[in-house]
Order: structure tokens, then sequence, then C-alpha cells
């Protein structure tokens, strides 16, 4: 697949453009690298920031591309144009209130992009443990098959996490009230089902892998295990709202996900290969 990654600015965006060249090594595809500027006046500094970029990609087939507007719209409009599959962009922490109100441009961009997106956290670039979510099972397989492919060319390690809903407060302390792990593979249900397909598809990329099953709110369950655990990327699905304004004011799994992961996070399209199954 070929790779767009977007470069805000140096030293900055060190470390996406190094997790985005580590994952098109992997892949062995080719890069574009992309900057917007605001004002015709600073594109002139584009191409000297593009260069210095590029340096951090030795043995990769590098394109540079330099465009002026607004930067969700322009890269939008690079995908569009351009036959990509994956968009690598860092992280942004703006001022909580205008997030919370415009969103940051990673968020917008997952929001609004027809392509999975790897939003880079400013960390190490390690790719060598894996949280691959499975909520959602309209994109799970998906999700888990790009994990495991990932996770796979990487040699990678992979908890495949389940959230059941909560277990209801009238039964809270009542310890056979919760189903264990194995007693829900054992089950002959869509989730059980789902389950034991995830843990093969990781078997046929030959990834060492455990699963995982919680109870409770999924992005809390997502965050907490993704602290404890040490991860290095969380894999998950890119779950839809009702509407624009639901979704900017309320938020989905994926954006609370994204606002909280103290990790580097992968959120998954489906191509239309996967669509098609």
């Amino acid at each position: 697949m070929s790779i767009l990654i977007s470069v805000a600015g140096m030293p900055c965006a060190r470390h996406t453009i190094q997790l985005g060249g580590k994952v098109a090594r992997l892949y062995g595809e080719k890069v574009t690298l992309l900057h917007v500027v605001g004002k015709k006046e600073q594109q002139a500094a584009g191409k000297p920031l593009l260069d210095e970029a590029e340096k951090l990609l030795p043995g990769i087939e590098v394109g540079k591309q330099v465009r002026r507007g607004d930067p969700v719209e322009r890269i939008l409009a690079e995908i569009r144009e351009g036959d990509y599959q994956l968009l690598v962009i860092g992280s942004y922490q703006g001022i909580p209130l205008v997030q919370a109100i415009v969103g940051s441009i990673p968020l917008k961009a997952t929001r609004c992009v027809p392509i999975s997106v790897l939003i880079v956290r400013p960390h190490e670039p390690r790719l060598e443990r894996f949280l691959v979510c499975t909520g959602g099972l309209s994109v799970a397989d998906a999700v888990i098959e790009t994990g495991a492919r990932l996770a796979g060319l990487a040699g990678a390690f992979v908890t495949l996490l389940h959230i059941a809903s909560p277990i209801p407060s009238m039964y809270t302390g009542l310890g056979e009230i919760e189903e264990t792990l194995s007693e829900l593979l054992q089950s002959d249900t869509v989730v059980a089902r789902h389950l034991n397909k995830g843990a093969q598809t990781l078997a046929r990329y030959g990834v060492t892998a455990e699963l995982a099953l919680r109870h409770g709110v999924a992005a809390d369950e997502i965050i907490k295990d993704a602290e404890e655990g040490n991860y290095d990327l969380l894999v998950l699905g890119a779950s839809g709202t009702a509407g624009r304004l639901r979704g900017a004011l309320m938020g989905s799994v994926t954006r609370q996900v994204l606002e909280r992961a103290p990790c580097s996070v992968l959120v998954v399209r489906p191509c239309k290969e996967q669509q098609a199954r």
C-alpha cells in the first residue's frame, strides 16, 4: 500500500516520519510526504522542510508535496488524487476547550478520510506490542486482519481484546455471573466464533498472541488495558456516529480512544477487497 505521511513541521514530526517509515519498510511500499501551509509565502519553506524529513527515510522511495489551504481538506484532496491506503499523522495536543469543540486535525482527518489512519504519539517508534480491539463486529474482521498482518511483519506480540457489556450493578460481586474467556470461547455464539476466527487469523500470520475479555465501558476498558500493558500500538476500527453534532459533542468510542490513548493508534477502515468479503 502507498503511504501518505502528513508532516506538520520539524522536529515535532520526527516520530511521525520514523514510525511511518518503519511501516512502509515492513510493507515494502513507497511514501509521499505532504506539508500543508496556510499562506502562499510559507510555501517556499516547505521544500527544505520535506528534504529534511526525507533524510529520516533512507532506502524508501519518497515523493514530496507542499500544498496550501486547510490541512484536512488538502490531506483529503491528496488522498482522492493518489492511490493511498494509509495516512500517517502526528497527534496534536491542543487547548482542551478548543479541541472539544472543533476537534484536532488528526481527529478531523480520521472522521473524513476514506482510508486507514495511523495517529502517532511522540514516543520512540517501536512496533513490538500491539493491542488489537475486536469491538464492532461489522469491521472487526478487517481490524484483526490488518493488525495480524502488521504484527506478523514486525514480529510483534498481540493482545486481542474483546469488551463485553458491563455487568448490571445488582449482580456486582457475584463472580459466577461474570462470563470467563474460556466459557465464552466454548460457547456457540457469534462472539465466540468471531474470537476463535481472530485467533486463527493471528496464527496464520505467525503472531504470538493472547486473548483478553473485559466487562465494562468500551473506551474506558481499552484505555485501561493500553496503559497497563505498555503497548506500542493500539489497533481498532472506525466506529460511526449518528450525525455530525452527536459525533462532535458526545464522541464515539474511536474518538474517545484517540483523545486518551497513551500510545500510537491505528484506525482501520476496510479496503474494498475486505468490504466485499
